[in-house]
């Protein structure tokens, strides 16, 4: 079969297909769950065999689309355990408010959760402070280096602290790395950030950092950040650039700093003390050699940058880089965050060891812009359409909103691109099943392309065809805002 692509602007690349696929799947997969319902056997420890057990794992994001790391450690978690321990979502923890992560942390300690994850960044709010230099200003600044950091000791070492805080750090996974976004025009020099409003999740030294360059601090996320961008009361926000696609941002903050990367969102995996201590050893050892096999396949979810830039750009993103000059200036503003960090010595060793780091780890190759990316927005970039709720298939998954581009390749082409395991060459399966708060991938096939989950008791398969991926669109249902 002759290649044939149908998109504005160039070629669909089979890499970029199933880079992009592998997240739309995996959110899917999620998606297909949450809203069928699903649920696994309960249980508790008992003598002999383990009964099995559901953990329930508390989040502020509203579904799992933009976390593919934690549906992986979900999987991975009833993949090791053979379903004896499976984990159920509890979502929209804090509904959106400042301190929504704050509040998993305490659920988790008080036993309300099992499991939750948050960003690294928030524990300095709770008076943990060594994950800070996860957060320092432009320290972790591309994803070669955050892989470097993830693969080291050095989560190990800022998890033990988290006992001061009542709960048991379990990993620290890796995330997209956070631009800003800016409604008027991009943010390159410190003059372009003096006196703007500048949403940040609640953190200290990130709300630092954006005072250091003269902005006014907001934490609103969600749908409350949206509606205040939309209102004129902010005026940029931090981003990766998979949230900016599923949430379709270009529509109210089209501008993007492509060459300014201020820290990654890196998460952390928490649980109850007492909980993970019902547990049997074996248990607890299914959980636990899940977090590590989840922290060390995180660092490679991300780096598809370049990717999501080429279909932020095609729905109106607008992208510009930041001077030599220009980077020299904001590192030079950021000089008061580092002197605060450095008062604490834990945080000092850290902060040198993450450089020591940077200094033997390659960068990687800088974003390349596409051309008619940068400049003006188009005046008027249509808005986001809340996904549909209409059955797409029995089992009660639901179908995804966007624009869709359609592309096929031969089966040359497809072993050409590297599939993993369990990607094969051939017709769709007829249906595939699956159970549990959290999806997976199974299969991804050319043909048509589809996406399908792995177990029972319901039936359900999200599949695109012929062969089609979502440039864009919002995953989560009855929403097309932020969740992060």
């Amino acid at each position: 079969m002759r290649s044939r692509n149908q998109k504005k602007g160039g070629a669909v690349n089979l890499h970029e297909i199933r880079s992009l696929g592998r997240v739309i799947c995996l959110a899917a997969a999620a998606l297909a769950c949450l809203v069928a319902g699903c649920t696994a056997p309960g249980g508790s420890k008992a003598g002999g065999a383990a009964a099995p057990v559901v953990l329930r794992i508390a989040t502020v994001n509203s579904d799992l689309s933009y976390t593919p790391q934690i549906v992986y450690f979900a999987d991975r978690v009833r993949q090791l355990s053979g379903g004896n321990v499976r984990l159920d979502q509890f979502h929209r923890v804090g509904n959106y408010a400042p301190a929504a992560e704050q509040q998993v942390v305490r659920g988790v300690a008080a036993g309300t959760f099992a499991l939750g994850f948050v960003g690294t960044r928030i524990f300095d709010t709770l008076g943990v402070h060594s994950f800070q230099a996860l957060s320092a200003p432009m320290l972790i600044d591309s994803y070669p280096l955050e892989r470097a950091v993830i693969g080291s000791g050095i989560p190990h070492q800022m998890l033990a602290s988290l006992g001061r805080v009542r709960v048991t750090g379990l990993a620290v996974l890796a995330d997209g790395l956070h631009k800003p976004d800016a409604v008027a025009r991009p943010l390159l020099r410190l003059r372009d950030w003096s006196g703007i409003t500048f949403a940040t999740f609640e953190s200290s030294v990130q709300d630092q950092a954006i005072r250091a360059l003269g902005a006014r601090v907001s934490n609103l996320f969600g749908n409350p950040l949206r509606a205040a961008v939309t209102s004129g009361k902010v005026q940029g926000f931090e981003k990766n650039l998979l949230t900016d696609q599923l949430n379709q941002v270009q529509a109210v903050a089209p501008y993007i700093t492509a060459n300014l990367n201020l820290w990654p969102q890196t998460q952390a995996v928490i649980a109850n003390p007492a909980r993970l201590a019902q547990l049997t050893p074996q248990q607890r050892g299914w959980l636990q050699q899940a977090a590590r096999d989840a922290a060390a396949r995180s660092t490679g979810m991300f780096n598809i940058d370049q990717d999501l830039m080429d279909g932020l750009c095609e729905t109106g993103a607008r992208f510009a880089n930041a001077s030599s000059a220009e980077i020299a200036g904001l590192r030079t503003a950021f000089a008061p965050v580092y002197a605060s960090l450095d008062h604490d010595p834990q945080t000092t060793a850290f902060i040198t060891q993450i450089q020591q780091l940077k200094q033997r780890t390659p960068a990687g190759p800088p974003l390349v812009i596409p051309l008619g990316c940068t400049g003006p927005a188009p005046a008027a970039t249509p808005a986001p359409g809340p996904i549909s709720t209409s059955t797409a298939h029995a089992g009660g998954a639901t179908a995804l909103a966007g624009t869709w581009v359609e592309a096929a390749y031969t089966r040359e082409e497809f072993f050409a691109a590297g599939p993993d395991a369990g990607e094969t060459w051939g017709p769709p399966a007829p249906s595939s099943s699956g159970t549990g708060a959290f999806g997976t991938l199974g299969t991804l096939r050319p043909g048509p392309m589809s996406c399908t989950g792995t177990r029972s008791p319901f039936t359900a398969m999200i599949t695109t065809t012929p062969a089609r991926m979502p440039r864009s669109g919002a995953l989560s249902p009855g929403a097309s805002t932020a969740t992060r």
